[in-house]
């Protein structure tokens, strides 16, 4: 900023003439013993009188970029799809959870509210573009993220222009390997050719599932602090339909239905599992999306759902295509 126009920013902001701005600037200076300018000295003043001269942007982050961890997100998205709450307990503790599908064109996220954010649902409606500010995200179940309101967070209305949710996003259809783009929602009919051979077992939080972090003060969670682990599964490989193969990670409940087991029955082969599953070569129909890898910079099918192949299925969707 030239000093013509820091000077004029000063009197908006002071109420002050010409020449008392001058004036203060020329006594800075002598006050400073002739050291800086007076440009610097203009400066010194707008900070005096409060004149935030340099303006401070939130993160926004478009919602395909949105990875868990974030602690401070300012997000505006399109309200797409609104769920009833679930109502639960646990440890003899009564919760709420309502689940909010965002988009903004790039992809779409899930935004939880727990408990008493659940009353916000009644300031929300389908269509509707949301300024979201205090959020921070976390992993979700099936290798995502997912949006949380932090106890300063909160939305309102938003006149941004937000495109319409990408619906081919959020429908599963039966798709080749080699037609998958980043983003979209798919079903496949798929083999397993690989499964990696790395660490299978993680620690998550017995209350909310999310995942742990190791620290000096043993396993915590960021919503219960420090808390005894529980146990949870990831398996990842490479899968091939004939069109093509790509990387494949399998979350949770989707890896115990691959290996066709629990957790208790998964965890009592903590370390020999892969010597007691048998799943190479074996077709199944996967659910799930596609997304990238930001640490490795590739793209990947997160599954959410495994379905053994039902032959008798296969045939009637066979038909149906000859038919169409």
């Amino acid at each position: 900023m030239d000093t013509e126009t820091l000077i004029q920013k000063i009197i908006e902001k002071s109420k002050l003439s010409r020449e008392e701005v001058d004036k203060k600037i020329e006594s800075k200076q002598k006050e400073l013993s002739g050291l800086i300018s007076k440009e610097g000295a203009a400066y010194i003043i707008a900070k005096d009188i409060g004149l935030d001269l340099f303006t401070k942007k939130k993160r926004r982050l478009q919602i395909r970029n949105i990875i868990g961890g974030i602690r401070n997100l300012d997000l505006n998205a399109r309200v797409s799809k609104i769920f009833q709450p679930i109502h639960f307990e646990k440890n003899g503790k009564k919760s709420q959870v309502a689940n909010v599908l965002l988009s903004d064109g790039s992809g779409l996220i899930r935004m939880s509210l727990w408990d008493d954010q659940v009353k916000l649902l009644e300031k929300l409606k389908p269509g509707m573009v949301i300024d979201i500010h205090g959020a921070y995200t976390k992993d979700d179940s099936r290798g995502g993220a997912e949006v949380r309101l932090s106890r300063r967070g909160g939305f309102k209305e938003s006149d941004v222009e937000l495109p319409k949710a990408d619906t081919s996003q959020a429908k599963s259809e039966r798709n080749n390997i080699s037609d998958l783009k980043e983003n979209g929602t798919y079903e496949l009919r798929a083999t397993v050719v690989q499964l990696f051979e790395s660490g299978p077992f993680y620690e998550i939080c017995p209350d909310c599932g999310s995942r742990l972090k190791r620290t000096v003060k043993g396993f915590e969670c960021q919503t219960h602090g420090v808390v005894s682990p529980s146990f949870s599964i990831v398996l990842s490989g490479v899968i091939d339909d004939g069109t093509g193969n790509m990387r494949t990670v399998f979350f949770r409940d989707a890896a115990l239905k691959l290996i066709n087991m629990n957790i208790d029955t998964a965890l009592r082969y903590m370390n020999n599992l892969f010597e007691n599953i048998d799943v190479l070569g074996k077709e199944f129909v996967l659910s799930g999306r596609v997304k990238k890898n930001q640490m490795f910079n590739r793209t990947e099918f997160v599954v959410s759902d495994v379905r053994e192949v039902d032959a008798k299925e296969e045939v009637k969707n066979l038909v149906s295509q000859l038919k169409t």
